[in-house]
């Protein structure tokens, strides 16, 4: 799927949203900068890590609100200690504890078939190995459990609703960008009716 398909997807032709949508990662990048050398205290690790984070009332005076100020940590979180939560298989991110909207779906050549991988994209920056046909929300198993959704122009894009508890999550086949894994996000809201 190409940038622009997913621009058009979520913006149509609204210059000022694409705009916006475009400059998304680096407006992101900008507000974490501050926080490039903050260093979480955290008192147990278990998961999320965020709610283990001692200091936390720093942070929030550093970002001057707290959701920004745990976004922001978490990410830091997901940098320090992605290797110790290397074998996660859960339906939460271990390290902020949000449940993933957005899965990439990887292609890999086998000696006789080709096979695919899931893995889960946590906002904080985390990934993970997630399980096909599972509902991260609710734990619903099993592909009759799933409506699938799929969006014009947008080629190996995938949203699925489940019938169990309504969360919709998207799959994406391939390696996109920042913005498009942002607008897909997005996307995935209007198909939940968010």
């Amino acid at each position: 799927m190409s940038r622009e398909a997913v621009l058009e997807a979520v913006c149509g032709g609204e210059a000022e949203c694409r705009e916006e949508l475009a400059n998304a990662p680096k407006e992101v990048e900008s507000f974490l900068g501050p926080f490039s050398t903050f260093v979480p205290i955290v008192g147990e690790l278990k998961p999320p890590l965020i709610e283990r984070v001692e200091n936390m009332a720093s942070a929030e005076a550093l970002a001057g609100d707290r959701e920004l100020a745990r976004l922001a940590v978490s990410r830091r979180l997901a940098e320090l200690y992605r290797d110790k939560f290397g074998e996660w298989e859960g339906d939460f991110c271990p390290i902020c504890g949000r449940t993933p909207v957005l899965f990439l779906v990887r292609r890999q050549q086998g000696p006789l078939f080709e096979t695919a991988s899931k893995t889960a994209k946590c906002v904080c920056g985390f990934s993970w190995r997630y399980r096909w046909w599972r509902c991260p929300n609710c734990g619903a198993e099993g592909r009759e459990n799933f409506e699938v959704f799929l969006r014009e122009g947008l080629e190996g894009v995938f949203f699925y609703r489940c019938s169990k508890c309504g969360y919709v999550h998207v799959e994406a086949y391939g390696e996109p960008d920042e913005v498009v894994q942002y607008g897909l996000r997005i996307l995935a809201r209007y198909v939940a009716g968010d």
